[in-house]
């Protein structure tokens, strides 16, 4: 239906993959890898209307699922083949972001592709094609600086200088916009969060919680939006520890508020989501669950020992019997305690705030290991049974092992990413203790 004549209707079924890719992420790999190239043709055939709906369902879907490999192979080949500006262009926009969505799950093979592609974009005969490989070598140089001065090495003089003076003026603005904090001053008309997620390419919304790959710094969005006098979108986060350059403030204008140091503002494309902000509040409720679980249990636990221990308490001793069958001339009851041992109760000393943290700390690193047991086990099973069946399995097997590899190292790597957080929240509160 993608290659129906009727605009409308290639209109509609490029809306449904977006949403689709927008709501099954990488789950859409698969179904993706056969509808690409057709998307890919559409959007360099002579009908302008479709092309232009197929372009943005191509960088929309690249985006919001993963489909490195052999897509990434398809994108450079077609770069290098194709005579059709605008296949060219597109393979090239799309080849931009896959470096932002999916670097993080990149491996030897695929930055080796994109250098391919790259280098080949750098010579194109379109102008347009040449701008928009300067945005994709700006984007490899942020998340691979060596590999970039690699390429840089091997195209020629011309297009070496124009490269050093585009990351020049990249990193200066970056210097002005971010380093500067109290030299700008805030757009009074600032645009609204859904322009600014369209003009930044990625689905980034306040209450994220994002890394900055480059320098290795986590923390949650707090801003999105332009400031005036620094062109583009700029992406506000509050860092989890004081390697920030401010506290929100922009030349005594706040974007947003947190602790002196934590503060930084970064382009989109130098920012990684690694949980959204709806998935990270769904976490946080499942975590007091799960501790008010643990809580109702212990207290369960606790009544019932008492209750055991207070029928042993209240059964009553018979006394031996005398060999004439009748019961001994003393008492039974058990002398008084003396009164200085029943007028002084015993103190519980109450658990310091170290003691809590510490404890809480524990828990949260009990919970990691046991999700984390259950993700391996899962994972040796599978491992097991493809090895049992691996020679008689088909490509779309393979593919398909493969993606749940790479699904449960992606599940890993959130899951590692809560216990940092909670770990660090939890060196704050033993410092503040």
């Amino acid at each position: 239906m993608v290659q129906d004549l009727r605009s409308q209707i290639v209109k509609e079924v490029c809306a449904l993959l977006t949403t689709m890719s927008r709501v099954t992420r990488d789950a859409m790999a698969p179904f993706l890898r056969d509808v690409l190239p057709t998307l890919v043709e559409v959007r360099g055939s002579g009908n302008k209307v479709c092309g232009s709906y197929c372009g943005e369902c191509l960088e929309a879907v690249v985006t919001q699922t993963v489909v490195k490999g052999a897509t990434l192979r398809l994108f450079v080949d077609i770069l290098l083949e194709s005579k059709n500006k605008l296949i060219r262009l597109c393979c090239v926009s799309c080849l931009r972001r896959a470096v932002v969505a999916w670097s993080p799950v990149m491996d030897k093979g695929d930055v080796q592709q994109l250098e391919k592609g790259l280098q080949h974009a750098l010579y194109d005969a379109s102008s347009s094609c040449r701008a928009q490989a300067h945005e994709l070598f700006l984007a490899f140089h942020t998340l691979f600086p060596k590999r970039a001065l690699v390429v840089m090495s091997l195209v020629d003089y011309k297009i070496q200088k124009r490269l050093e003076a585009l990351v020049s003026s990249d990193v200066g603005e970056s210097v002005r916009g971010a380093g500067s904090a109290s030299n700008a001053s805030v757009d009074e008309n600032v645009a609204p969060v859904q322009q600014v997620q369209a003009l930044a390419g990625l689905n980034l919304d306040v209450g994220d919680r994002v890394c900055i790959p480059d320098k290795e710094l986590f923390g949650f969005v707090r801003f999105l939006g332009e400031i005036m006098g620094v062109k583009g979108v700029w992406v506000g986060i509050e860092l989890d520890e004081a390697y920030g350059k401010n506290d929100g403030s922009v030349k005594g204008r706040y974007y947003f508020r947190c602790k002196p140091k934590h503060g930084v503002f970064a382009r989109p494309h130098q920012v990684f989501l690694t949980m959204s902000g709806a998935k990270l509040h769904e976490h946080q409720l499942q975590q007091q669950q799960q501790i008010q679980d643990g809580i109702s249990d212990s207290f369960d636990q606790k009544a019932t020992i008492s209750a055991e221990l207070g029928d042993e308490a209240s059964g009553e001793i018979q006394p031996p019997l005398t060999p004439e069958g009748t019961a001994p001339p003393f008492s039974s009851t058990p002398p008084p305690a003396p009164a200085l041992a029943s007028a002084s109760p015993i103190d519980t000393p109450e658990p310091s705030k170290l003691s809590l943290v510490l404890s809480r700390a524990s828990v949260a690193h009990r919970r990691y290991l046991n999700r984390l047991l259950i993700h391996v086990r899962a994972e040796l099973e599978e491992h097991e049974r493809f090895e049992n069946y691996g020679a008689t399995a088909s490509s779309a097997d393979a593919v398909q092992y493969l993606q749940q590899l790479q699904n449960s190292a992606q599940d890993k790597i959130v899951l590692s990413d809560e216990f940092i957080q909670q770990i660090i929240q939890a060196q704050q509160a033993a410092r503040e203790s």
